[in-house]
């Protein structure tokens, strides 16, 4: 952060964006909360956007806190994050079967690399997260995969009743 460059602050409620600026401004600027005793969290403050000039000359913009973070639609495509993960999508290329998961399967390239420390397991977690967070997106605007939550969730309910019937809940 410094003279000619605008920094802001984004993340969710009560993690300490207002009280991160109050320390880069040496002074309380804008109201916090103390986090609540009960689990430790913080508490939602902010209710609206503001810059701010620090002393050295950079700008930060704090923003109230966010519910949710979500892929945008800019990300929303496989092809973003495979581009953002070419080095994994250049191994799973060397895989020996063409729908390999990248999990245990006998050939498979990535997994091979992670377990000679050629990759990262923590980049290789994440592009699997990113990638499974992008089917779960898809799968939101399916109709038929709705279906399919709303008839698991009903037989996890229907599992429950009968777990509490037989008294093992």
């Amino acid at each position: 952060m410094r003279e000619g460059l605008t920094t802001g602050v984004v993340g969710s409620s009560g993690v300490g964006k207002s009280t991160l600026l109050n320390r880069l401004l040496g002074r309380d600027v804008q109201a916090t909360r103390d986090v609540r005793e009960y689990d430790s969290r913080g508490r939602h403050t902010t209710t609206h956007r503001e810059l701010f000039v620090l002393p050295g000359g950079g700008v930060v913009i704090d923003t109230p806190g966010m519910r949710e973070f979500r892929l945008s639609s800019a990300l929303g495509e496989v092809e973003g994050v495979e581009s953002v993960f070419a080095d994994i999508e250049a191994l799973a290329g060397q895989c020996r079967f063409a729908d390999c998961a990248h999990h245990q399967e006998p050939g498979c390239a990535v997994q091979d690399a992670a377990a000679q420390g050629h990759l990262d397991a923590r980049r290789l977690a994440s592009y699997e997260k990113l990638l499974k967070e992008l089917r779960y997106e898809a799968s939101r605007d399916d109709p038929s995969a709705a279906r399919e939550r709303k008839r698991l969730g009903r037989l996890g309910s229907k599992e429950m009743k009968r777990m509490e019937r037989e008294g093992k809940r």
